[in-house]
């Protein structure tokens, strides 16, 4: 099977490869084949769609409810702690003890006990931590807080202490390796759909807002992620596009647009948003970015490039669905020339870069680098950008890596010397194994296997955090707790 079609079945709450597991666990000191390098001493944080009461037909895993994890590693051991983001959503229908929220991003599909402020926050996309805060992010809301050690979720969601005049937060923070600051947009940042506005915003490396700027984009479509240099900002609009018409019809929040291209917008990282140039690619979607950078007018952005709907679970608005085909992405550099009148970049994808869930050596985030990390069609890859190579440890049929995540060796090592990190299914025995990989031998068998009892659901994305950045991490107020099982 492809990864498309891997992904989409992933992507499924059909059938028996359902992402849902709807368990919360605790396991103290994992055991482990292989020896974890005592080097390791953070915890990674990881969050993914896992619904919790039964799912519409044909919902997919993106209207799950945030399931966070946590492997925390401590000279050479390994705990594990799993928990639902307390979403008001989520609480509302613990209260009700059954589903009453309908389609992805859809009110009109809802249960009339559904009322509440944010219909949409479940917190499953990202877990990011900034300024001494854990967040579980949702590009179509503000985050959630959740205390790093308990992952107990906050009282409220974050608006950067009111400052925040968008209503949304993006799910692909991009954090400065050299300022601190994060970079963020908001994607249908006053909630509205017929002129659809983005926010660009910006905090420095203490979480305070100090910049916040809104522009028209050029159709109410996709943006799931972003990219910054140390001299540009690029956006980006894919042609899944929304109606909100339609969805009042009991239709999807989003259909793919066939006759659309997709849009990149790039402006000047010290300008402004009425400095943004946009150029347009035919037959192209972009789910994920791995890395960009500048050099004079010419702007670098790494991506997973499809020639058509990368999300095939969403209808087109011919009212037909997608090829699985269509959707197959390939690690692609885009390459911009400000100094050119051309609106439409040159590309070129390395051989063999069929894949998707792309990283990078955060400390090379925002400059030109040289290693990329991404879950290949056949299993966990390496991409040595200098001499277009990828190196993929292959996984046999029925075992399933998720997104692979760097580790530096130290703070001052070489770009590239640590470890990939990657939560891997073995579907058939319903069970998972937390890979620790030499990341410049990635072919080898890992290092380490950390044995969890059983298979986790499709987390999105995470970061490794340090056990020092953990300890300093500022308190929250957190909500009350629901057990799953009844009782706070």
């Amino acid at each position: 099977m492809t990864l498309a079609g891997a992904f989409y079945k992933m992507h499924s709450f059909q059938g028996k490869e359902s992402p849902s597991t709807r368990i919360e666990a605790s396991l103290y000191d994992a055991e482990i084949i292989g020896e974890v390098p005592r080097e390791i001493n953070g915890a990674l944080y990881r969050v993914g769609g896992d619904r919790y009461y039964p799912t519409l037909e044909n919902d997919n895993v993106i209207n799950g409810d945030g399931l966070l994890s946590m492997l925390r590693f401590e000279d050479g051991h390994v705990d594990f702690l799993s928990k639902y983001v307390r979403t008001d959503r989520l609480l509302a229908e613990m209260e009700a003890r059954r589903r009453l929220f309908g389609k992805y991003r859809n009110p009109y599909t809802d249960d009339p006990l559904a009322a509440v402020l944010d219909r949409d926050n479940t917190g499953n996309t990202y877990a990011h931590f900034h300024g001494g805060r854990l967040f579980a992010l949702r590009e179509d809301s503000h985050p959630y807080m959740i205390d790093p050690e308990t992952l107990d979720t906050s009282e409220e969601t974050w608006d950067f202490e009111g400052k925040l005049r968008s209503m949304t937060v993006c799910a692909h923070p991009k954090v400065d390796p050299v300022t601190g600051e994060w970079w963020s947009f908001g994607l249908f940042a006053d909630k509205t759909y017929v002129e659809p506005i983005m926010a660009l915003q910006v905090a420095d490396k203490e979480g305070n807002l100090i910049r916040e700027e809104t522009f028209s984009m050029p159709w109410p479509g996709l943006s799931h992620d972003f990219a910054v240099t140390r001299d540009h900002v690029i956006f980006d609009v894919m042609p899944l596009t929304v109606d909100e018409e339609r969805m009042k019809r009991g239709g999807d929040f989003y259909n793919y647009d066939p006759t659309k291209p997709s849009a990149w917008g790039i402006m000047p990282r010290n300008g402004s948003v009425n400095d943004i140039r946009w150029f347009y690619l035919k037959n192209t979607f972009s789910g994920h970015i791995m890395n960009a950078f500048s050099e004079g007018d010419k702007v670098y952005v790494d991506a997973t490039i499809s020639p058509g709907n990368g999300f095939p679970f969403f209808p087109t608005t011919l009212g037909t669905m997608s090829t699985i085909d269509e959707g197959i992405a390939k690690i692609t550099r885009l390459e911009f020339d400000l100094g050119d009148e051309a609106d439409e970049p040159k590309q070129y994808a390395p051989p063999n870069t069929i894949g998707e869930m792309p990283r990078l050596d955060l400390r090379y985030q925002m400059d030109r680098y040289r290693w990329g990390y991404f879950r290949h069609d056949k299993g966990i890859a390496t991409l040595d950008w200098d001499n277009g190579v990828v190196q993929v440890h292959e996984l046999p049929p029925g075992v399933v890596a998720q997104e692979p995540m760097f580790v530096p060796r130290s703070e001052d090592a070489p770009e590239g010397d640590g470890w990939l990190l990657s939560m891997v299914n073995f579907m058939a025995e319903n069970r998972a194994e937390f890979w620790v990989m030499d990341a410049k031998n990635v072919k080898a068998d890992p290092i380490a296997r950390v044995l969890l009892p059983y298979r986790q659901s499709f987390s999105f994305h995470g970061s490794f955090v340090s056990l020092d950045e953990i300890a300093r991490a500022k308190p929250i107020k957190v909500r009350p707790q629901r057990s799953p099982v009844g009782g706070r």
